[in-house]
């Protein structure tokens, strides 16, 4: 008797993860977020000081680690806030060019990912690839930052929960399940957009969601369970010294990457079926 479709999806997605070396490949996209996160940052706030106020994308930024796990948020909140406040305004408009390429680097790396998992061997020119993933960085970094603002939407969402549940552990994991469901609609449109747009092959929206899904739901799961393992990061410290959250901002930065690279390998087996 043959196994269900998604159990051989998934073997086969399993599978072409190894043969890709798609493990290297979400290490190199973790390095690559880290040197891409500041500059973009930096981008994206002095974007907002025309568009709005000035701290606008320091307090989106802290929302979206809200996401991450504490050991993570400990080590990069206090990083956001000294990049930020340092910023140099007539230094990044010379710069400008600079900064945006160093903060699209991370998405090349994720572009390169992705054209492997869909079995791309040869994309797109040097030239015409750097343009595409520079415009795709300024769009998808704003689209996140706004996305996930839980500035103007979960503020309304706890006041609505506060009012009409019970206060005490019930109304924290209620409000866990939210936030943690709407982590998971962004990134599944995220994702479905990075996939559909990002490798050098043609695709419909249709075809590129059951891995936008497989991987948001990837991602949510690995920092619910980050979030419980990091608890006990004073043992990790027993390892790595006062590095424990630069560790685990790492760790938590890789498994990103995983549910990324393996949403798209879903999508590639299903595109060769």
């Amino acid at each position: 008797m043959k196994p269900p479709r998604g159990a051989r999806v998934l073997v086969r997605a399993i599978r072409n993860y190894i043969a890709h070396q798609s493990a290297n490949a979400a290490g190199s996209l973790a390095f690559s977020g880290v040197l891409a996160m500041f500059p973009l940052l930096i981008l994206l706030s002095a974007a907002a000081a025309f568009l709005g106020e000035p701290g606008d994308a320091a307090a989106l930024a802290v929302r979206v680690l809200d996401f991450a796990p504490q050991a993570v948020q400990d080590v990069m909140k206090p990083a956001v806030h000294e990049v930020l406040a340092r910023r140099n305004q007539a230094l990044l408009a010379i710069g400008l060019l600079a900064t945006l390429w160093t903060a699209s680097s991370g998405m090349q790396a994720t572009r390169s990912a992705l054209n492997r998992a869909y079995g791309v061997e040869h994309g797109l020119s040097f030239w015409k690839a750097r343009i595409k993933v520079t415009i795709f960085t300024v769009v998808v970094g704003t689209g996140v930052l706004v996305a996930f603002s839980s500035v103007v939407v979960m503020p309304y969402v706890w006041q609505w929960l506060s009012a009409h549940a019970e206060a005490g552990e019930q109304t924290v994991r209620l409000y866990n399940a939210v936030r943690y469901g709407i982590a998971f609609a962004v990134l599944t449109g995220l994702y479905a957009l990075l996939y559909g747009l990002l490798p050098d092959v043609r695709q419909r929206f249709l075809t590129v969601l059951p891995g936008a899904v497989v991987g948001a739901a990837m991602w949510v799961a690995a920092a619910a369970g980050l979030s419980y393992a990091f608890r006990t990061v004073g043992k990790l410290a027993l390892l790595y010294g006062s590095f424990a959250g630069v560790v685990a901002t790492l760790v938590f930065l890789y498994a990103s990457a995983v549910t990324l690279i393996f949403g798209a390998e879903i999508n590639g087996v299903l595109r060769e079926e």
